[in-house]
């Protein structure tokens, strides 16, 4: 049994690669779109993925910084702190004291901080603070909204929403249009290959006649077919993977990169995710063109 399946198999194999051979222009067509496609859509992700990660080393931008009332007392402080670290989508919370605030102030200005210290100590002007760092998707809104229903002993809240509304529109708007252009390039990469795969099946329409004549199988018959678009997937992601670690390097690491404008992220963090995204897309978009094909093929041949 194991043997029937090798042959059939080998078979198929043999098939798909005579297939792939003979409309060599149309399989180099196929490979060469679905290879633009990733390519495309993995520089997308890499450039989605440094820009988020330098956005989020902004100072001021995914943080909320809370005030306390003045001469709220420390168990207060303590219960303010476990109600804010409750919020959804809140990372992080730092207390700050109004000492710490007094004396970043000082230093900020350059001023005699010792003997204004001295002088403030008994009568800071400053308030107990929380700095919250936010996650990156979080709703700030959100945030906004659970800190005045849920949180007591509140004076005041400062975010700087000027900065994060224009930041979240460029990130919106960004992936926006990577979205778009993904899509027509995985409309053009199915359209492609559903050809390749259409000639094949054009060029063996007498032998498919035959094979079900006798019997064979509608598996049989499609597994060369679907064996293409599977060679087609895998072939395309191989390349585009080589070309993305190329580019990278090139155009990320070593002009970018050199100047430490950005933090850049090391290829070798981001390799797991690009190779399982471009092996995954390349198969289901190989099988899809062949499956979509072979159905046309069928339904114009019933």
């Amino acid at each position: 049994m194991r043997k029937t399946k090798s042959i059939k198999l080998g078979y198929s194999l043999k098939l798909a690669l005579n297939g792939l051979f003979k409309n060599r222009v149309m399989t180099f067509s196929s490979v060469l779109v679905l290879f633009s496609c990733l390519v495309i859509m993995g520089s997308f992700l890499l450039v989605a993925v440094n820009v988020n990660e330098n956005v989020n080393k902004i100072d001021g931008y995914n943080k909320i910084v809370v005030f306390a009332e003045k001469d709220t007392n420390d168990y207060d402080l303590e219960l303010m702190r476990e109600a804010l670290e409750r919020i959804d989508g809140v990372e992080s919370v730092v207390f700050k004291s109004n000492e710490e605030a007094l004396e970043e102030q000082l230093s900020e200005y350059n001023l005699q901080s010792e003997f204004l210290l001295e002088m403030y100590r008994d009568d800071n002007p400053l308030k107990d603070s929380f700095v919250l760092t936010y996650e990156p998707n979080a709703s700030v809104e959100t945030i906004k909204l659970h800190i005045d229903n849920t949180v007591d002993h509140v004076a005041k809240y400062n975010i700087n929403m000027d900065v994060v509304t224009q930041i979240n529109g460029l990130k919106n708007a960004f992936a926006i249009i990577a979205s778009w252009l993904m899509i027509l390039l995985f409309v053009v990469s199915i359209f492609v290959i559903i050809n390749t795969v259409k000639l094949s099946v054009y060029a063996r329409r007498d032998e498919i006649a035959l094979m079900r004549y006798i019997g064979a199988t509608d598996l049989f018959i499609s597994l060369p077919y679907l064996i293409e678009g599977l060679i087609i997937g895998i072939v395309s992601a191989a390349l585009a993977f080589g070309a993305q670690f190329l580019l990278y390097k090139y155009l990320m690491l070593d002009l970018i990169g050199r100047y430490d404008i950005i933090t850049i992220i090391p290829f070798a963090e981001l390799r797991n995710i690009i190779i399982l995204g471009f092996t995954v897309i390349g198969i289901a978009m190989g099988f899809t063109g062949s499956i979509i094909s072979l159905k046309k093929y069928n339904k114009e041949n019933a």
